[in-house]
């Protein structure tokens, strides 16, 4: 029997994903464990799994698609486990990284997300479709055009096709004799015909990128890309560029945060035990991991998330920070802090480091914190406010140092804890920096 494959939910605000990279193709034999494909999701690239045995029926998401979650991304024929068929490329002993397509079929494993569909369900069906990035920048334009009836069956050319060709100057009689277009033509054909041969392949491209129409300019003049430019210019038109995954994973994050009901508390650290104990390895940032994860301990309020109608309380302290790398910002979750070394605390961020740059980052490095860190005091900023990461109780901004004293500001969801309850944490925090048993391994 054909299983449906549907495009999974990582995370709970993933509302869609990128298919990045197929791992097998059409044919190929899957069992359970198989990584079969990567996507992204809001998060990270994570590599998928196959939890059930087959063979690879159909694809219907090709590479660099983005997908609704609970869309129908593949076939798989379970079947056929059972009947000892080998397909043809494994008979061949060609290894699948050497075919010369890369779109396969694969089953996702289910994640383990409130309110995710079944990978046995399906919301919705992909139908096969061509991206934009197939397409040449002629057949995006045409795409953009009112196309005519197929009705038309008769004659040398349509009605609407008349009316183009006098628009732009075309003789189609003679187009025609000369093989420059079809019989009967239609609106689309006279279109094409127009552009290439009144436009280079960059000009159309810009015009295609711009989303500007060829009626906006000078019919019968050849133009090339500078004419574009000029006219992009004259006109001080802006590039629109579609919201990467990413960028609407933050904007929903930030959505949602401003929702909280929050305030700000700054206070300032002494910086001269961070500076004496800082070294490459163990830097400020990895020290403010372990003092914050040991106030935290001491303060119940700091380990709590909102759920539905109830404050959870959590056991360890996790601790989620801001890393980036270049444009893309993540929030990097650092568990049970409170029970490691301040050496395991920089090995951790070192393979962080590594994850993120590999783009191989996984759900559970990226959910389970109850409280954040975001650090720009290397910019040389000297304070700032920062949003709280979705649903921790609060966020700690690290500005820059000034005169031994590194600003702090606390932003806190009012409802989990109260002003005082966080002037007692930033105490106790202040208390910590200033203690040597704090930069003592236990």
């Amino acid at each position: 029997m054909d299983y449906k494959v549907v495009m999974p939910r990582l995370s709970d605000s993933m509302d869609e994903g990128e298919l990045v990279e197929w791992k097998i193709k059409p044919g190929d034999t899957v069992k359970n464990g198989d990584v079969i494909a990567e996507v992204e999701s809001d998060k990270a690239v994570i590599e998928i799994q196959s939890f059930k045995s087959g063979v690879v029926k159909k694809i219907l998401v090709k590479e660099g698609t983005t997908v609704s979650v609970g869309t129908t991304i593949a076939l798989i024929d379970t079947d056929s486990t059972s009947t000892g068929e080998v397909p043809e490329n494994k008979k061949q002993g060609v290894p699948a990284k050497e075919q010369t397509e890369r779109h396969t079929e694969v089953s996702i494993p289910k994640p383990q997300v409130q309110n995710s569909p079944q990978l046995g369900e399906t919301d919705k069906t992909a139908s096969p479709s061509v991206s934009t990035a197939d397409l040449n920048p002629i057949d995006i334009l045409l795409g953009t055009t009112d196309t005519e009836p197929s009705s038309f069956t008769g004659g040398e050319s349509s009605p609407r096709a008349r009316v183009e060709a006098k628009k732009y100057g075309l003789n189609i009689k003679q187009l025609q004799k000369e093989k420059k277009l079809p019989l009967p033509v239609h609106v689309s054909d006279i279109k094409r015909y127009y552009m290439q041969r009144y436009f280079t392949p960059k000009a159309l491209k810009l015009i295609s990128l711009y989303h500007l129409s060829i009626d906006m300019f000078e019919a019968g003049k050849k133009h090339n890309e500078a004419d574009i430019k000029a006219y992009i210019e004259s006109h001080d038109i802006p590039l629109e560029k579609p919201l990467t995954i990413s960028q609407k994973s933050i904007i929903a994050m930030l959505s949602e945060s401003v929702k909280k009901p929050v305030y700000h508390m700054t206070d300032y650290l002494d910086t001269a035990l961070l500076n004496q104990y800082a070294t490459k390895e163990l830097t400020v940032t990895v020290w403010l991991l372990k003092l914050i994860s040991e106030a935290m301990m001491q303060h119940d309020n700091f380990r709590m998330t909102w759920g539905t109608n109830t404050i959870q309380l959590w056991p360890n302290a996790n601790i989620s920070l801001a890393m980036a790398d270049g444009e893309l910002l993540y929030m990097l979750v650092f568990k049970e802090l409170n029970k490691k070394e301040v050496t395991q605390i920089a090995e951790e961020l070192k393979t962080f480091k590594t994850k993120i740059k590999a783009r191989k980052l996984t759900k559970e490095d990226l959910t389970g914190s109850t409280f954040g860190i975001s650090n720009l005091g290397m910019t040389g900023i000297r304070q700032f406010d920062a949003m709280i990461n979705r649903n921790d109780c609060g966020i700690a901004a690290i500005g820059s140092e000034s005169n031994g004293n590194l600003a702090i500001t606390l932003t806190i969801d009012h409802r989990i804890v109260n002003g005082y309850q966080a002037a007692l944490f930033m105490q106790t925090l202040k208390d910590l920096a200033i203690d040597p048993k704090s930069f003592k391994e236990q």
